[in-house]
């Protein structure tokens, strides 16, 4: 009787033994892709997108571009999306006519491909074309945004209607004609092109530039060298034909800001000391150029 309890026992553990054995070899059930399968977007970012057109535009550099990108999302997948940097005062993304950078082009035209493809920022292989280092940390900060507002639903809306919009002094002043180009895309302002016109030939002054770095050659901390220089009626105010510095300062900084605030409200003045008249008849031509854009 022991006998036959005791073999019934060690039947019992054997089953149970081989059960559990079973159990561990069972591969456990993922809902990882399988090898060439493609993630799907909520995958790919880690969360779900909401349907939405998107958009992301980072501050003007000092050398006056910068990078800006659009995403649409229906469905919660992407369905489009293009990443490039423009010229801050024509509006233009770069291109073979206007950027001499090969190697940074075909930079943003291979990670434009690969996101499409990937729909997965981390899974870009950045080594694939060389260069334009900038570019690919640009890259990576703009399209991280678009995810993070796709994911909460922080859908654009533009402020203006796409189009070229000019206006023009009402009067010269001192021979020049001040005027103004805002080129507004994807509903923002990606341009702005403010510049002075000679109404008549006449003589002025320019800075005197070194042969080598072409800055400015100065006389003390303060004052540039100058030497006269003739102009004619149609040339644009430049180093070439005029010598006072702040104006042109003047010019690059609020052409930054206008474009990074998308408008001429909340511009940062106090900053911008000296070309107290190039300021006011700037924001005034800006601001009659956008009454058309609305």
């Amino acid at each position: 009787m022991t006998k036959k309890v005791l073999s019934l026992i060690l039947i019992g553990v054997l089953a149970m033994t081989i059960f559990v054995g079973c159990a561990k070899d069972e591969a456990p059930k993922t809902d990882e892709p399988k090898e060439g399968e493609e993630k799907t977007s909520e995958e790919a970012t880690g969360g779900e997108l909401k349907d939405g057109n998107y958009l992301v535009k980072l501050p003007v550099s000092d050398h006056m571009n910068y990078p800006m990108a659009t995403m649409e999302v229906k469905n919660g997948e992407i369905s489009s999306f293009d990443y490039n940097e423009y010229l801050a005062d024509s509006g233009e993304a770069k291109n073979p006519d206007n950027y001499s950078y090969e190697e940074g082009l075909e930079v943003i035209k291979n990670l434009n491909e690969q996101f499409m493809d990937k729909k997965d920022v981390e899974s870009i292989d950045y080594d694939a074309v060389s260069g334009a280092t900038h570019t690919k940390e640009s890259f990576k900060e703009v399209v991280a945004s678009l995810i993070e507002k796709a994911e909460k639903g922080e859908v654009y809306e533009p402020a203006y209607k796409d189009g070229e919009y000019e206006a023009k002094a009402g009067e010269e002043s001192h021979g020049w004609l001040s005027e103004i180009k805002i080129v507004v895309k994807e509903g923002t302002i990606v341009g702005v092109d403010f510049k002075d016109v000679a109404v008549e030939d006449m003589e002025g002054e320019k800075v005197v530039l070194d042969e080598e770095t072409k800055e400015p050659v100065m006389e003390d901390e303060e004052t540039p060298k100058t030497e006269p220089t003739n102009i004619k009626k149609g040339d644009v105010k430049s180093l070439e034909n005029y010598s006072y510095l702040p104006s042109f300062d003047t010019i690059k900084e609020l052409t930054k800001q206008i474009i990074d605030n998308n408008g001429i409200e909340d511009l940062e003045l106090d900053g911008i000391s000296g070309a107290t008249n190039t300021k006011n008849i700037l924001i005034e031509l800006a601001t009659k150029a956008l009454e058309d854009a609305k």
